[in-house]
């Protein structure tokens, strides 16, 4: 299809470049007379462009600055942005597409009367969030910054720490409608370029009309349609996309999004954290023991309560059996509508904080908690030693670092919950087996999800459960069978 060029008419150019804005109500257009009796027209959308850029970078140097007559100038634009222009980023534009496209994009427009060519000028830059610590990713040491809204401030969070020549950016273009900038990022000597192109097919092969944020193309990426855990990342931290860029992944950030997807992933990871690298090496292998702990305690607490109470109470003390049938007394449920209601009711609790507003979110979760657990208790609803139960699953979620994995396991007690109520303890074994024969099946991008484990990999166990010192985790070093690739782009 032939593409769509400005002409020497102003006014045409003005009407046919309003014709695909859809929407008057912040379209500016501003009206200039030059030396020489030229007329031009500044054309912006106020709210996506920075009217501080546009008043002191082209107005202010063009109705004050020019002085010699221009009529007798051949290229005038060239001639302006060159000489009396102070943007910082200026092209010279004959095609209404890419025009049109600048001005969604929050560019500013200067079109010129009998020329066929306009100036766009980058003035990028409308209302954003100031840069402040994650509210999803709290950490103690290291950087407190996080992205935000603005891929070119996000950007700039990750070359300050990053200053390394082989640091590569791509840029593409997604949504069909909604036309966000997307960024595709790796190390060029680390990464194994068989997987970056990869991933630079499925990027390209993505054609949904809106991408909102890079869950979208993480849905994309996933290769069945059930999938129960992730089999990418999402981070808001700076320092989370450097470590794992240096570990030969790649990362995808999206305009308007303040998170990064780093690609591929496996299961391990979701139980590490940046911290672990900062803390001293026992301490930190004593907490990343601690989230293995408090995800098994997660799964099958409750079902391991249920099938005590209901098929294996013989197992226990004596002492332990009075202590339960005493608590139990009078509670009109069974023990697998008790323990399921529970859990349900904290899932509200939790979802419902979620939606409100932090403080009172918080308060929400902590202090209807303690109320619905008294009240429930006194009214003989619930016994003590199921809230009991029920508290220490929920303390042990919030250990866990990653909110994806704490979803998909949250979601995966239900079902072994339920599995214990048909089958009793063999359930349980039977729901974790089919569980880990699931994960091994799983991959990222052709890299197994549960390695280093399937396949027992001994050279990638340095940093899986255990680290080990940092001077062993070299740069490149990761748990995929990547290959380290010195210049070489086709091996």
């Amino acid at each position: 299809m032939e593409k769509s060029i400005l002409t020497e008419n102003l006014k045409n150019n003005i009407s046919l470049i309003s014709s695909k804005i859809p929407s008057n109500f912040n379209f500016v257009k501003r009206d200039l007379v030059l030396k020489g009796n030229i007329k031009c027209t500044l054309l912006y959308l106020n709210g996506l462009a920075n009217q501080d850029y546009i008043e002191q970078g082209i107005i202010y140097p063009l109705l004050f600055k020019v002085e010699e007559n221009l009529q007798n100038n051949i290229n005038i634009p060239k001639y302006l942005s060159e000489r009396y222009i102070s943007c910082y980023d200026c092209k010279i534009v004959k095609e209404l597409l890419t025009i049109c496209y600048s001005l969604k994009h929050g560019k500013c427009v200067i079109l010129i009367e009998n020329n066929d060519s306009c100036i766009i000028c980058n003035t990028t830059g409308g209302s954003y969030r100031n840069i402040t610590i994650s509210n999803t990713e709290n950490n103690i040491k290291g950087g407190k910054d996080s992205f935000i809204e603005s891929l070119e401030i996000n950007l700039a969070l990750l070359q300050q720490r990053f200053k390394n020549d082989y640091f590569k950016i791509e840029n593409y273009v997604l949504g069909t409608d909604s036309q966000k900038d997307v960024l595709l990022m790796y190390v060029d000597n680390i990464v194994d370029h068989k997987l970056l192109n990869q991933i630079r097919e499925k990027l390209k092969s993505i054609s949904l009309p809106y991408i909102g944020s890079v869950d979208y193309i993480a849905q994309c990426f996933q290769t069945t349609k059930l999938n129960i855990f992730p089999q990418s990342k999402t981070t808001e931290k700076p320092d989370k996309v450097v470590s794992d860029l240096l570990h030969g992944k790649v990362a995808i950030m999206i305009d308007g999004c303040p998170h990064a997807l780093i690609v591929p992933a496996v299961f391990i990871e979701f139980f590490q954290s940046i911290e672990d690298y900062s803390d001293e090496l026992p301490l930190a292998n004593f907490i990343r023991i601690l989230r293995i702990l408090a995800t098994f305690i997660v799964l099958t607490i409750s079902p391991v309560y249920l099938t005590l109470l209901e098929y294996n109470a013989a197992l226990l003390p004596l002492p332990l059996i009075k202590i339960l049938i005493n608590s139990r007394l009078g509670i009109p449920l069974s023990p697998f509508l008790e323990v399921l209601s529970m859990e349900l009711i904290i899932e509200f609790l939790r979802e419902g904080g979620l939606r409100l507003p932090f403080p009172i979110g918080q308060t929400l979760g902590i202090v209807g908690g303690i109320v619905l657990g008294e009240a429930a208790t006194k009214a003989g609803l619930v016994s003590n030693v199921t809230l009991v139960i029920v508290s220490i699953t929920v303390i042990s979620t919030f250990i866990i670092p990653n909110y994806d994995a704490t979803l998909s396991i949250r979601f995966l007690r239900f079902p072994l919950l339920i599995l214990t109520k048909l089958f009793g303890f063999l359930g349980l074994i039977l729901g974790l087996y089919f569980l880990f024969l699931y994960l091994i099946s799983m991959d990222s991008f052709g890299i197994p999800y549960f390695s280093p484990f399937a396949p027992i990999r001994g050279s990638h166990l340095g940093d899986s459960v255990l680290r080990g010192p940092l001077n062993n985790l070299t740069k490149g070093k990761n748990l995929f069978k990547l290959t380290k690739n010195k210049g070489n782009k086709n091996e």
